[in-house]
């Protein structure tokens, strides 16, 4: 169902909609036909991924559009989060030091795992180990979303991982450009997904691990704009900052 749908007919679209409206459709597509085709050939930890992961790409694509892009203006942004067509709670918290690339507010929360811990996928990549296997959270399938070096750019290793802001900004200025853009989808092939800047990510398998902090240090905004959002933010989400993750 199309988020103006689901809004209902009489819902007053803020200025500046159309601008996230063809991504936030795709994704609601894409969320549909995954429900639809079933669980054949999947374990039981991996029927409900989609799901979680979809809803981190429409967040995150928010998120971005509004925070580091500044593509979308405050009535777009507060128009999602009172609507919870993005996770709130999950913004929340990306505001805060080492919890930028949080892939849900779940496996934070101690309640849900063993000896009051959290998921391996907050684990930073250097104090695993070389020899550690693979990352995966059963909950959602995060493959590492801890902050710092060393961290993956695509939490979960599939097109839900990408950053759909940095890849509509990249494409829109290619074509400003006059450059010749061949977009399919809202998600970039395999091949391409490296090219775009991702904006929040340090990562040893960066090649252009330098520059690339440079750039995103220039896009983001300070740490003291956020606080004032803060606040708006959690009490959308009907939580506050001291609380635990649900």
């Amino acid at each position: 169902m199309s988020c103006e749908r689901k809004l209902g007919k009489k819902a007053k679209l803020p200025d500046g909609w159309i601008t996230v409206a063809p991504t936030l459709e795709a994704l609601d597509r894409e969320l549909k036909d995954q429900i639809a085709a079933g669980h054949d050939g999947k374990r039981v930890v991996e029927m409900q991924w989609p799901v979680h992961q979809i809803n981190w790409q429409k967040t995150r694509y928010i998120y971005d559009m509004y925070y580091i892009y500044k593509k979308i203006d405050k009535a777009v942004y507060d128009y999602c989060i009172k609507n919870k067509i993005v996770d709130a709670n999950l913004i929340a918290k990306w505001k805060k030091p080492g919890y930028e690339r949080l892939c849900s507010t779940y496996v934070i929360n101690p309640n849900n795992y063993n000896f009051g811990g959290v998921s391996i996928c907050r684990v930073p990549k250097h104090d695993l180990g070389p020899d550690h296997p693979a990352v995966e959270d059963k909950f959602c399938g995060c493959r590492g979303c801890a902050s710092g070096r060393g961290g993956k750019r695509n939490i979960f290793g599939n097109k839900y991982g990408q950053y759909l802001a940095a890849i509509q900004v990249s494409r829109e200025e290619r074509a400003a450009k006059g450059e010749e853009v061949v977009a399919d989808n809202v998600w970039a092939s395999t091949e391409d997904e490296a090219k775009f800047d991702t904006a929040n990510v340090d990562s040893d398998d960066d090649d252009e691990g330098g520059n690339r902090r440079k750039r995103r240090r220039k896009l983001q905004r300070p740490a003291d704009e956020f606080q004032d959002k803060d606040q708006d933010d959690e009490k959308a989400a009907g939580t506050s900052a001291e609380a635990p993750a649900k």
